[in-house]
């Protein structure tokens, strides 16, 4: 869960292109904008570290990565189906120009500049987040807003596989509680170490003194 900001962006980026496609180029332009984190657990997940030992690295600001689908099947004015279409991965550290322009790297070691859109799409969808429910089930929450997604209730969960954690968490707290209580106890009567409350202590200390 540590790279949850790449699974994102692994859903919002499956998620656009499967848009491009539908809507059959209507939508070419995606852009988002975000910080080095969501880079670096991207590229974690797309194995990019294995073409570059670069990518393990903190990124520059300005740095820009780009994801280009495209076709070199020769269909005139027609849209490229599914099969024809390739999907490549560029990356710039720090701010790019036209002296200094992205890079292309290959994904998930593949050694190979572009993938059919049929692999990228079956490699993305391993580890993308494209919903709510999966996130839930990512995160394993059944509360709030995953309530919904909840596979099983807590009632159920119980009757099925014994007690609750949060039941389990409580007692457990209590039993931890009673054998400190118990022990600070055998030290006090090992000890010959009684236990007064404040008032009687002090009325006794001034009874003390009265008496002197």
């Amino acid at each position: 869960m540590r790279a949850v900001a790449g699974m994102q962006l692994a859903g919002e980026i499956l998620s656009h292109m499967n848009a491009l496609i539908s809507s059959r180029g209507a939508r070419k332009l995606g852009v988002q904008f975000g910080a080095y984190a969501t880079f670096m657990s991207f590229f974690g997940l797309a194995d990019l570290p294995s073409a570059n030992q670069d990518f393990k690295g903190v990124v520059d600001y300005a740095s820009s990565m780009v994801l280009e689908m495209f076709t070199t099947k020769d269909i005139g004015d027609a849209s490229p189906s599914e099969q024809d279409l390739q999907i490549r991965f560029l990356f710039h550290n720090g701010s790019a120009s036209n002296a200094s322009q992205p890079t292309v790297y290959p994904l998930f070691g593949a050694g190979k500049d572009a993938l059919m859109w049929t692999d990228f799409q079956a490699k993305m969808q391993d580890f993308a987040i494209g919903s709510t429910q999966q996130w839930c089930q990512k995160c394993g929450n059944e509360t709030g807003s995953c309530a919904a997604f909840a596979a099983k209730t807590e009632a159920v969960a119980q009757g099925s596989k014994g007690m609750s954690p949060a039941i389990g968490g409580v007692i457990g707290a209590f039993v931890t509680l009673a054998v400190v209580l118990g022990t600070l106890a055998g030290v006090m009567l090992v000890g010959g170490f009684t236990l007064v409350s404040k008032k009687r202590a002090k009325a006794e200390e001034v009874g003390v003194e009265t008496k002197a």
